[in-house]
């Protein structure tokens, strides 16, 4: 039998391929070993290519400052809001604008706060000129302050009264950006908003050098507007204060308790012109009490007038059909009360028993009126 010829086509090609199968089998499973390796190491933060230059790569985990030394990562705080009304209060106490002292007495203002912006209501009997000043000063001053607590208060809306209880001045600045310098033109133009009362204007002399309002309203924390009345009175504005007895009734009318207080009236029952007239307040259909006031006013008055002058905190805004109370003493309209909502709620009032067929700045006052002021929850 003739041997096997070793020469055939193909048989050398066969035997190669069975010499280098191993060696690719080898090195594929060293580059599968490597690959995870290298990914094992870029996962610690470590370089699988270092040993080719010999250095390994300086993984810098912090950013260097100048002097060669780390910087500290910036850390970011989170700030709860724990400002209250009382913090905002006792900040007036303390108030400083361009290095000049503008604070008022904590017990002078009255604050409140939301969770985006702060109120403040202070009587004042400065001139109107030193008024004008002091406001957008003390106001400018608060947002700045406002600012610097970080807690997301967006604006500061001051208001000044007089004596009665009628808006003077209100002004808003925004926290972030609020002028920290200039004259009272300068600041009133920097306001978001503002509005001056046709009497204070008046009393500006001569033209000032801004305008009577400017920017956009600023409203209550209801977003209800706030009642400037931009003509100048008959009476102009109460620069003064005189002592005013209070009756307060209980539900049947008898007499509870009688206490003085500096109201609003600018003049007496002596007084020449003066009108002497009854206001009862009863809120008892919404949970609140009932009481009674006798004030004097100035012959022109009107039935808002007196409300406004027993001292009780009024709500109110001008509307297409005049002056609207919203709301006397923290009880207002559209009420829920006992977890029920009563849309058709709010105050009306009655003169002489008479139900009121017009505005309450409207209805001119004659002596010895009794105006009864009275919560309805209205129709079911």
């Amino acid at each position: 039998m003739a041997e096997p010829n070793s020469n055939i086509p193909g048989d050398e090609g066969k035997k190669g391929a069975r010499v280098w199968r191993p060696v690719v089998a080898v090195i594929a499973a060293v580059a599968i070993v490597f690959c995870a390796w290298s990914a094992w190491q870029y996962a610690q933060g470590d370089d699988p290519l270092a040993f080719l230059s010999g250095d390994a790569l300086q993984t810098v985990s912090e950013p260097a400052a100048a002097d060669g030394q780390a910087a500290s990562t910036p850390q970011v705080t989170m700030t709860a809001n724990t400002v209250t009304a009382d913090d905002v209060a006792a900040a007036c106490a303390g108030l400083s604008f361009d290095g000049s002292d503008v604070s008022v007495a904590a017990d002078d203002v009255k604050a409140v706060l939301t969770a985006n912006g702060v109120w403040v209501e202070q009587a004042t009997t400065d001139d109107a000129p030193a008024m004008v000043d002091a406001t957008a000063r003390r106001a400018a001053a608060l947002a700045k302050w406002a600012a610097e607590q970080n807690v997301g208060l967006a604006d500061v809306t001051w208001i000044s009264e007089d004596a009665n209880g009628a808006v003077r001045l209100v002004v808003r600045y925004g926290c972030d950006g609020a002028p920290t310098s200039g004259d009272a033109s300068a600041l009133l133009s920097a306001a978001e908003g503002y509005a001056i009362s046709g009497d204070a204007y008046a009393q500006l002399g001569g033209t000032p050098a801004f305008a009577q309002q400017g920017g956009e309203a600023p409203t209550l924390p209801d977003d209800s507007a706030i009642t400037v009345v931009q003509k100048k009175t008959v009476d102009g504005e109460a620069l003064s204060k005189t002592k005013t007895t209070y009756r307060v009734v209980d539900q049947n009318g008898k007499n509870v308790s009688s206490k003085s207080s500096s109201g609003g009236s600018t003049s007496s029952s002596s007084q020449r012109g003066a009108l002497t007239v009854n206001v009862t307040v009863d809120g008892s259909a919404g949970g609140a009490g009932s009481g009674s006031a006798t004030v004097s006013l100035p012959e022109g008055s009107t039935v808002y007038d007196a409300l406004v002058a027993t001292g009780v905190d009024v709500n109110a805004r001008m509307t297409t059909f005049g002056m609207y109370v919203a709301g006397i003493n923290g009880l207002s309209e559209k009420a829920t009360i006992n977890g029920i909502n009563y849309p058709g709620s709010g105050w009306v009032y009655y003169v002489d028993g008479n139900f009121a067929d017009r505005s309450s700045a409207a209805y001119q006052l004659a002596d010895g009126m009794n105006i009864y002021w009275c919560f309805t929850l209205g129709k079911d």
